[in-house]
């Protein structure tokens, strides 16, 4: 019998109201190994991850409807122990906001435009255990 390593998962929800940025992101993370789904807002996030697991969530935060901030803090309420880690993506957040993202768990805060090999590097940081 041989020992096969065990797989590490990585999969990740792109959560955007740009369908440009789910698309250009996607294409980035999958180009480099993972699989991805995409969601337009916080509200349909949670919805998807009543059925669904993933490694990372890659949030905005500026969305209508639910925004990443909001997201977070759900996620890190109704998904305790099993909770996927949250890189938020913005083009303009106030300093106290990025510190409050912080303190509800954002593994980090990525500024847009965002450097595409950052990107890579902080979701395989945020899968690898």
């Amino acid at each position: 019998m041989t020992n096969r390593p065990t797989e590490v998962s990585r999969h990740v929800l792109i959560v955007d109201d740009e369908p440009a940025v789910r698309r250009t992101v996607r294409g980035v993370l999958e180009s480099s190994g993972f699989q991805c789904e995409e969601s337009e807002n916080g509200a349909s996030a949670l919805e998807w991850l009543a059925d669904h697991h993933t490694d990372v969530i890659i949030a905005d935060y500026h969305m209508p409807i639910m925004n990443g901030l909001n997201l977070l803090e759900k996620v890190q309420k109704r998904l305790n122990g099993d909770t996927p880690r949250v890189i938020m993506l913005s083009g303009v957040i106030e300093e106290k906001e990025k510190l409050k993202a912080i303190d509800l768990g954002a593994y980090a805060i990525i500024d847009k435009p965002c450097n595409f090999r950052e990107l890579v590097v902080k979701v395989n940081e945020a899968i690898t255990p």
